[in-house]
């Protein structure tokens, strides 16, 4: 279940019999005054090995070196470049796929990582890959109807309410509660409607979080953690049927060495 448990005939087994690696991305960063900075990895670590014991999935350490420049100004904060990131995936999938792993999926939990996660994907369209990757991008994303029904608070977000109670199921022990002074305090989310510049969020979320994390409940973050899984492992399992990505992506490099004679 834990990649860097297990010993080099262990990998051979796993990829003979059709396990899929996962890559949990989370990262270092302010979380407001009450949560670890290293949350994200913390929670979608997690989340990966409940997978790992329902689905034929091996679970590979996590990152925590991601892309953070937004929150750089917080004590705490480690960022990669962006293009240090890409690349660091890049040569982490290149060497399963040597291994001889096929299909890979990639399990985000820093919305941070989007922006270069979604560059990724795409760049390795420009190297012909003998793997393909399965990138879950947005962390909440098949979960957002439960959240909209358990949520207490106006906004949910960064170590907020929701993220919060992740966080009190999760490791309860490093959250402290007594620490958050209230509600956040919050800026404009543009600084220029339908514009976006490299400061909307250092200018919205003044204090390294938003929303009100005192609606926060150990039994809310049970109850979406659990789903979490259940939803995410029926896409786990969609990813093993998958034949259609094989099939577009053969189609899309034979045309291209086609168009290139």
């Amino acid at each position: 279940m834990r990649y860097e448990e297990l010993t080099y005939k262990d990998v051979e087994k796993l990829v003979k019999e059709g396990y899929i690696p996962i890559i949990p991305l989370g990262s270092l960063e302010v979380h407001g005054p009450h949560l670890p900075i290293g949350t994200d990895g913390l929670v979608i670590y997690k989340v990966a090995l409940e997978l790992a014991k329902r689905e034929k999935v091996v679970v590979l350490p996590p990152i925590y070196y991601t892309y953070v420049p937004e929150n750089r100004h917080f004590p705490g904060t480690i960022s990669l470049s962006g293009e240090t990131f890409v690349k660091l995936l890049e040569e982490i999938c290149d060497e399963l796929g040597r291994m001889g792993f096929r299909k890979i999926i990639m399990l985000n939990g820093h919305g941070g990582n989007n922006r270069p996660l979604g560059m990724f994907v795409r760049e390795i369209l420009w190297r012909k890959k003998d793997y393909m990757v399965y990138l879950f991008i947005n962390p909440w994303a098949c979960i957002y109807d439960e959240i909209e029904r358990v949520k207490e608070s106006k906004i949910v977000g960064h170590a907020g309410e929701i993220e919060t109670s992740f966080v009190l199921f999760v490791r309860p022990d490093l959250v402290r509660k007594e620490n958050i002074p209230g509600e956040s305090k919050l800026g404009p989310i543009r600084v220029v409607e339908w514009a976006e510049t490299p400061i909307d969020w250092i200018g919205y979320a003044i204090e390294g979080y938003v929303g009100d994390p005192r609606k926060a409940s150990p039994e809310k973050g049970k109850k979406l953690f659990e789903l979490w899984v259940e939803r995410l492992a029926k896409a786990v399992r969609m990813v093993r049927e998958d034949k259609y990505y094989e099939e577009v992506i053969n189609r899309y490099y034979t045309r291209i060495e086609e168009k290139s004679k």
